[in-house]
């Protein structure tokens, strides 16, 4: 009997030291999770009109890349054509788009402006397709399906807007004034366009030696659209193409007074530019 209760009582002890045991262990073993520290973030702004070359400047000097080059790289050159694409994004992140990206010229006009945070590490692959996925979910908000023109006709056109005309007002006339140009046959003729192939800045006029430059984004010389935006255009500009105000004016420029001034015939044009340009 008293061998018994021995034996019991041994068990119990036996059974709390396991216990105890057990627990001593889970105590000083025990894993207490700690989160990672976050990931520096900074925050990046698309000017509404930089074309390329401007963004790839900006990149530079945020040390997101050393050279333009190394932006270039991915994005493509601007004003240059090719006969293959230029620039690194891979297909599949071309049909998660919902659009199909220019094949032989740059993302010139495809990297929607605006205010982005991105890790401090990111590449500039990583950029590039943000500002791409902001610039699809742009598109189908316009619902730009319903539009005749396609994607790089649409921003081609919106990029030259907004070069050319700086008020909704104007965006909108001016618009109608570039579809109607184009679907009539008459060329461009625009010097925003020359600028853009020459990488003129700080001024919306060319000179002679520019609008005789071989570039097919001269639309002094070679009619309809270039081959892909000038730009990178704001949905303002966007909107204004795919709804822009019926006129009856053909020509328009932007005058030394900083206004807009409209013309139905070459011959008010050509006064308009001795009174607003000279």
């Amino acid at each position: 009997m008293w061998q018994s209760v021995k034996a019991f009582f041994f068990l119990i002890c036996l059974a709390l030291a396991v216990a105890a045991g057990a627990l001593w262990y889970r105590h000083t073993h025990h894993h207490v999770y700690t989160p990672p520290p976050p990931r520096p973030e900074v925050t990046i702004t698309i000017i509404p009109g930089w074309d390329l070359r401007q963004v790839a400047d900006y990149f530079v000097s945020l040390g997101f890349a050393s050279t333009t080059a190394d932006v270039y790289r991915v994005t493509g050159q601007p004003a240059l054509q090719s006969s293959a694409a230029t620039y690194s994004i891979s297909s599949s992140t071309s049909a998660d788009l919902g659009f199909k990206l220019p094949q032989h010229i740059s993302l010139e006009g495809y990297l929607a402006p605006e205010t982005y945070r991105v890790y401090a590490s990111s590449s500039i692959q990583m950029i590039v397709e943000k500002l791409l996925e902001q610039r699809a979910s742009e598109l189908g908000n316009l619902s730009v399906t319903s539009s005749d023109l396609s994607v790089n006709n649409l921003l081609t056109l919106a990029s030259i807007v907004e070069k050319e005309a700086k008020t909704e007002v104007d965006r909108k006339l001016v618009a109608d004034i570039l579809l109607r140009r184009l679907k009539a046959g008459m060329p461009l003729e625009l010097d925003s366009t020359v600028s853009y192939a020459v990488d003129r800045t700080g001024t919306v006029y060319t000179t002679a030696k520019d609008r005789a430059v071989d570039s097919p984004w001269n639309t002094y010389k070679y009619a309809g659209l270039p081959p892909g935006p000038i730009c990178n255009p704001s949905v303002a500009s966007i909107e204004a193409v795919l709804h822009p105000t019926p006129n009856a004016y053909w020509y328009f420029l932007s005058g030394m007074d900083g206004e807009m001034h409209y013309a139905k015939t070459l011959a008010e044009h050509n006064l308009n530019v001795v009174r607003y340009l000279k």
